[in-house]
């Protein structure tokens, strides 16, 4: 059996969530702020179903996806919970009644972002005698799919016309929220704002309203409105260093396998594919059976490093597909079978995927977004509920 495998602590990701209401609270303590856990792309690497469930049973309101694939592939493991797909609908389906029939069926929230869409749920929504539910996306600076924010007005009044569309929800995603110059962030939302004032003048109202991710939960106070898409901060990571320790955060993940391998090689030996790295002197090697077919990346060949019993061992050589070699030292006492830390937090070691990111001029989305669906997921939840 491989040894390899992401440890997934589900009592982390609760405490990252109250942290997270309870920011909400502290910055808002009139309003109630419902939450949409985003659990896009395998909800960051860590497993949709498991990570979903979890925060459907500690009060997280929506689940947010990327595409109808991952939202028909999560509904069947969560029958109730509202479903929102972030993702654009392909119209030219070959049987596109048949396929927003299904659509209607799993209960499934779609973002509009444009009018054919519109207008295809609308048409193709009237045989199943169904309103299908939407949230608009407008695009207030990002530039990648919405109404643009100028023209917003005039194409929202179309939507409303339409008779098979339940509009449940407006939206707009920041571009510059992480960063610590708000200005554009700011300049988003103003533009933001004075539509939604244009739009409730004229009569329509949304009942949930929604602009902040992660970056703005913790620093743009006035972008909550009544419901928030949290990501990176629930598997806990700071989008940012300019926006770090707004709360308390628990990284949830550890990437970690087992020595399985040991060897005593001389001074002078080359190590791993293309001769990169040569030993000084007589030591020992140890392999590990994790390579960049698991998501730990080729490029920290030669730089990263492992924690194995309390020490770090520098990894040597070039990273292969499925092994890692790391330099145990002249008198090493690693044994076979030893675990080893790769990614993550644990006993005093910190090998963090935003420590990870800095050393490769890379983003920890990027890192734990890369843990390769062939490393088996264990999930921790050992917590009482008293605790």
């Amino acid at each position: 059996m491989n040894p390899t495998r992401a440890e997934i602590d589900l009592n982390k990701l609760e405490f990252n969530f109250k942290q997270i209401k309870q920011h909400l609270h502290s910055e808002n303590p009139r309003r109630n702020i419902k939450v949409c856990g985003v659990v896009k792309a395998n909800a960051y690497g860590h497993g949709i179903q498991e990570i979903s469930k979890k925060l459907i049973e500690v009060g997280a309101d929506y689940l947010g996806v990327a595409n109808y694939d991952e939202a028909i592939k999560l509904r069947t493991q969560i029958p109730d919970a509202p479903i929102l797909v972030f993702g654009t609908l392909i119209h030219s389906k070959l049987k596109p009644a048949a396929y927003v029939a299904k659509l209607l069926k799993y209960n499934l929230i779609a973002t509009v972002a444009s009018l054919d869409t519109a207008k295809f749920l609308d048409y193709y929504s009237r045989k199943p005698g169904r309103k299908f539910k939407i949230h608009i996306e407008v695009d207030t600076g990002m530039k990648r799919i919405g109404f643009d924010v100028k023209r917003a007005f005039k194409n929202i009044s179309q939507i409303f016309s339409y008779k098979n569309l339940d509009i449940e929800g407006i939206f707009t995603h920041f571009a510059t929220s992480e960063s610590g110059d708000k200005t554009f962030a700011k300049s988003q939302l103003n533009k933001f704002n004075e539509l939604l004032s244009m739009l409730k003048k004229a009569g329509m109202e949304f009942p949930i309203i929604h602009a902040a991710n992660s970056g703005a939960v913790l620093d743009i106070k006035e972008s909550h409105f009544n419901m928030v898409r949290p990501g990176l901060i629930l598997y806990g990571y700071y989008p940012s260093g300019d926006i770090k320790h707004k709360i308390p955060l628990k990284p949830i993940l550890n990437l970690k396998s087992k020595v399985t391998f040991i060897k005593r090689v001389d001074a002078h030996t080359s190590i791993s594919y293309d001769r990169k790295y040569f030993t000084e002197k007589r030591t020992f090697i140890g392999s590990i059976p994790v390579g960049y077919g698991d998501g730990y990346w080729w490029s920290l060949s030669n730089r990263g490093r492992v924690y194995i019993n309390g020490k770090y061992y520098p990894v040597v050589g070039n990273v292969t597909m499925d092994w890692v070699m790391v330099n145990l030292g002249e008198r090493s006492s690693v044994k076979i079978g030893d675990d080893v830390l790769l990614m993550g937090s644990e006993n005093g070691g910190d090998l963090g995927a935003d420590k990870l990111a800095g050393m490769l001029k890379t983003i920890p989305y990027e890192i734990i977004c890369s843990v390769a669906d062939r490393v088996q997921r264990v999930y921790i939840d050992k917590c009482v509920r008293e605790c």
